[in-house]
């Protein structure tokens, strides 16, 4: 599963390296931007299948604020003619799609693709959050926007922020980052206010098995991913 961010990365290589023809598979497209699997085997039959607690209804296809209001990351709907259309919204009113420039390839376009009024008139809305999973039966994990900056802390800081409750530095702030992003916790975690990530850390030690009262460097490197 491809956060946000990554999720627009790899839409942007499309467009100048793709990694195979995208003629007609613009479903396809919209469901490799996230790494998941589809909702069905056409736009059309996605749309259907997706949960309506997940879908964001168009007003109508003439009200332009709308379209500059669908949030980077959405999958887009339409459902003009036998297997309608999906595409992915860039933000700032543009997004990528297939077919719209060049046939069977990646472009940025403008988001309510002007020129093509059969689709844009059959668009039923956006997606955002129909990829959440249960991944262990109990905890919901899914696309987030990148938290973390990227940078390792180090192994004993996060381990003293673990003795000491009241010790909000860097390393406890990036853990917590860290810990959003793969799905433990829902935070919004601020630098050097931060401490001990407890009840994210917590919901990570139950999906794996793990001590919650012990943080290893094997438990560090499954979470930074080293």
């Amino acid at each position: 599963m491809r956060s946000i961010k990554k999720q627009q990365e790899w839409c942007e290589s499309q467009v100048s390296k793709p990694t195979q023809d995208w003629s007609n598979m613009c479903q396809s497209f919209s469901r490799q931007s996230l790494g998941m699997g589809g909702f069905g085997s056409s736009a059309k039959i996605a749309w259907s299948n997706v949960s309506q607690k997940y879908k964001v209804p168009i007003t109508k296809a003439s009200d332009s604020s709308w379209w500059a209001s669908i949030p980077q990351g959405s999958l887009i709907y339409s459902t003009h003619g036998t297997y309608g259309h999906a595409w992915v919204a860039m933000g700032s009113s543009k997004a990528y799609s297939t077919d719209y420039k060049r046939k069977g390839h990646i472009d940025v376009v403008p988001v309510d693709l002007p020129g093509w009024s059969s689709i844009k008139n059959a668009t039923q809305g956006y997606i955002i959050g129909a990829q959440y999973y249960e991944k262990d039966g109990q905890h919901f994990f899914g696309v987030t926007s990148d938290l973390w900056d990227g940078y390792l802390p180090p192994l004993e800081n996060i381990v003293k922020g673990m003795q000491n409750n009241s010790l909000a530095n860097s390393a406890t702030w990036r853990l917590c980052c860290r810990l959003h992003d793969i799905g433990y916790g829902k935070s919004t975690p601020i630098r050097y206010e931060q401490t001990f990530p407890n009840k994210n850390y917590g919901l990570y030690c139950e999906a794996n098995d793990e001590d919650p009262d012990t943080f290893t460097e094997a438990i560090y490197n499954d979470i930074f991913d080293q």
